[in-house]
């Protein structure tokens, strides 16, 4: 597991000894600022190296939230009492300074009292200066370096202790007394320990099996599939060819359970990662584009490759109750959500139907549909579109010079066009060669 550690170097290096000494399964990787504003830089090209991010303070974590999106668990060194404790025992022992007037930032004025009342020193007797803490900006640090030396310019304070390296880099610069206020170790510890917690919910979340069931709808009943069992099986191959173009791409294993049905197997993020966090599916779009078909889709989740199947299959049959053609999932066996948008379909015109598409062409034509979709099923069938006159004729049924009266009424409308010709046989005069495209 590598843990990019972003913070400044001293406590950078204190967090890579801790994670040497107690973490031998985390790698970390150090990304050093000088200023905490160079956060969100750092992580616009370095995120995707790592596995999990630990912030050493609350600052830069917060300021890096408001330009960067998470694509890994994030997690802060928190702002505890064990850390305060420490810095003002630490002036106690070994400074002059009076710790009962200190100006602060970062901690706010409860945590602040209560870690004096540990130490022993009553609140009547604090005479404590608190920044006010904004949200993280370019300037504020800018700002709690002034806060700071005006309270000791005025007099008002012995020291000033702060959370911010680059302030204390200046302070002590300017001479003023100041204590940087470090994460404890064990704080450390227990941060870590919650980052590799968190990072191992992710992994076992994306490992959760996933079950999908996917069903080829019904034709209409005045649809030319319904009375021609040979392109009813050359469409099912190639609503086949979609599914499992689709399953390749989700590495997931597919069983044929029918004629029509399909069930395939995958994990949570290899779905996520194709469907957009399951927002859309278009799988739904390419069948229905290149097949003369549509499909219900049913995903499952659960905890057994049986829960995700029944999943897979209630969501599967409650699309198919909806009028095909859409796509649910189905939680912990019971919670049904979608449809899930059907994405290239909202972007671009639907995609006419075949029957529409034949219907629209012998109207043009001037020839009636049951012409049309037979030359569409001997182009299926041959798996090509160009025909000299004397090979598609037989294959019609017709004589040649029929056929040749019906290519130059496609011809004439854009659906053909002859392309050469091409001598059959030993001799006789040569047979054009069309090329049919039929929208």
């Amino acid at each position: 597991m590598k843990v990019g550690i972003i913070g400044p170097s001293q406590i950078v290096a204190k967090t890579r000894q801790i994670i040497q000494k107690d973490f031998p399964q985390i790698e970390p990787v150090e990304y050093i600022y000088s200023i905490y504003s160079e956060t969100p830089d750092i992580l616009k090209y370095h995120q995707l190296e790592v596995d999990a991010l630990l912030f050493t303070g609350k600052t830069p974590y917060t300021l890096a939230g408001r330009f960067i999106k998470p694509t890994v668990p994030w997690e802060f060194v928190p702002r505890s009492g064990s850390s305060l404790m420490r810095v003002l025992l630490y002036a106690k022992l070994w400074t002059d300074y009076d710790i009962r007037n200190i100006s602060f930032d970062t901690y706010d004025q409860d945590l602040l009292h209560e870690a004096y009342a540990e130490i022993g020193i009553p609140i009547d007797q604090l005479r404590l200066f608190i920044a006010e803490e904004n949200l993280p900006s370019a300037d504020y640090q800018t700002h709690i370096c002034d806060f700071h030396k005006r309270n000791y310019y005025e007099h008002r304070v012995s020291c000033c202790i702060t959370a911010l390296q680059g302030a204390y880099d200046e302070l002590r610069a300017c001479s003023i007394p100041c204590l940087l206020l470090e994460p404890t170790a064990n704080i450390i510890r227990e941060t870590l320990y919650k980052l590799q917690l968190k990072y191992l919910v992710k992994v076992s979340q994306q490992s959760q099996l996933a079950a999908i069931c996917i069903q080829i709808d019904a034709p209409n009943e005045l649809s030319l599939l319904a009375d021609d069992d040979y392109q009813t099986a050359l469409n099912r191959t190639k609503v086949s060819e979609q599914i499992y173009l689709f399953a390749q791409r989700i590495q997931a294993a597919v069983i044929e359970t029918g004629d029509k049905n399909y069930l395939l197997f995958t994990t949570m993020q290899l779905l996520e990662n194709e469907t957009d966090h399951l927002k859309s599916i278009d799988l739904l779009h390419a069948v229905q584009t290149n097949t003369a078909s549509t499909i219900s889709v049913g995903i499952g989740y659960g905890k057994t490759a049986n829960e995700a199947k029944c999943g897979a299959n209630r969501g599967m049959l409650h699309a198919g109750k909806k009028g095909g053609n859409l796509a649910f999932i189905v939680y912990n066996g019971k919670k049904i959500i979608g449809p899930l948008a059907n994405v290239a379909q909202q972007r671009e015109t639907p995609t006419p139907s075949v029957d529409e598409k034949f219907l629209r062409v012998s109207e043009k034509v001037g020839v009636s549909v049951n012409t049309v979709f037979k030359l569409h099923c001997i182009a299926a069938q041959y798996g090509k579109n160009e025909f000299t006159i004397k090979e598609l004729a037989p294959l019609f049924g017709v004589t040649t010079r029929t056929m040749n009266r019906i290519i130059e009424k496609f011809a004439a409308h854009g659906y053909c066009k002859i392309i050469g010709k091409r001598v059959m046989g030993s001799s006789g005069r040569p047979s054009r060669i069309i090329h049919l495209h039929l929208g």
